[in-house]
C-alpha cells in the first residue's frame, strides 16, 4: 500500500483508491499470509482520516457503506492485534427482508468484500442462514446475465459453503459458468478468484 500510495501524482487520490477497494486491500494478508507492516496500516488508518466513514447511516447507500468501512476496520484490527470494532448497525437494515429474496440478493452483492476467507460478523451470519435466497438470488443474476451482480453473489456462495451450509447450487460449477462469461474487468475476476479460494479451486 506504501509503494501504491508513493506511485501516486494525487496523495489524496491515492487515499480515496484505499477507501474505495475496503477490505478487499488485506487480501493478500488474508489469503496468502503476507504479514501486514505498520507502514501500510498507516495508510489505511491516513485513508479514514482523509475520506471519514458515515457515522449515523441512514439512507440504503449510507448503510452500504458503513458497513464496507467496518469490514475495513475489522480486519485491519484483526491484523494489527488492535480491539474489536463495534458493528454499525442490524444487518437487516441494510439487507431488508429476505422475503424479497430479489432485492435482498442485490443488496448482499453490495457487501461482496464482506465475503473472504475466514470471515465471520453480523452480515455472514445472516447471509449464511439465508442459503436458498442466496442461491436463488444468484441464478436470477445469470439468467438475467447481470454477471457483475453474478460474480459478488457467487463469491457469497462459495464462502458460504466454505462455512459447512449446504446449498442447491453447486458452487464449482456456478464459478466455472459465470467465468466464462465476464470478460476481463478486473473487479469481477476479484471476485471469482476469493470464490475459487474458498471453494479450493484455485
Amino acid at each position: 500500500m506504501v509503494d501504491f500510495l508513493a506511485s501516486r501524482a494525487d496523495p489524496t487520490a491515492g487515499l480515496g483508491a484505499v477507501r474505495l477497494v475496503g477490505a478487499d486491500i488485506f487480501l493478500p494478508h488474508v489469503v496468502l499470509n503476507h504479514p501486514l507492516t505498520a507502514q501500510d496500516a498507516e495508510v489505511v488508518v491516513a485513508s479514514f482520516e482523509a475520506f471519514p466513514p458515515v457515522a449515523a447511516p441512514v439512507v440504503p447507500e449510507q448503510r452500504v457503506m458503513a458497513w464496507h468501512d467496518w469490514s475495513t476496520a475489522r480486519l485491519l484490527a484483526t491484523l494489527t492485534g488492535d480491539a474489536a470494532v463495534a458493528a454499525p448497525d442490524d444487518p437487516a437494515a441494510v439487507l431488508g427482508p429476505v422475503e424479497q429474496w430479489a432485492r435482498w440478493s442485490v443488496a448482499v452483492a453490495q457487501l461482496s468484500c464482506l465475503a473472504h476467507p475466514g470471515a465471520t460478523g453480523p452480515v455472514v451470519d445472516a447471509v449464511s442462514a439465508q442459503p436458498q435466497a442466496l442461491c436463488r438470488g444468484v441464478l436470477r443474476a445469470v439468467l438475467r446475465r447481470d454477471f457483475t451482480i453474478a460474480c459478488r453473489l457467487t463469491r457469497w456462495v462459495a464462502m458460504v459453503h466454505a462455512t459447512g451450509v449446504r446449498l442447491p447450487v453447486d458452487p464449482v460449477v456456478l464459478i466455472d459458468h459465470v467465468a466464462l462469461r465476464v470478460g476481463s474487468e478486473s473487479r469481477p475476476l476479484l471476485d471469482l478468484a476469493v470464490a475459487r479460494h474458498l471453494v479450493g479451486a484455485a
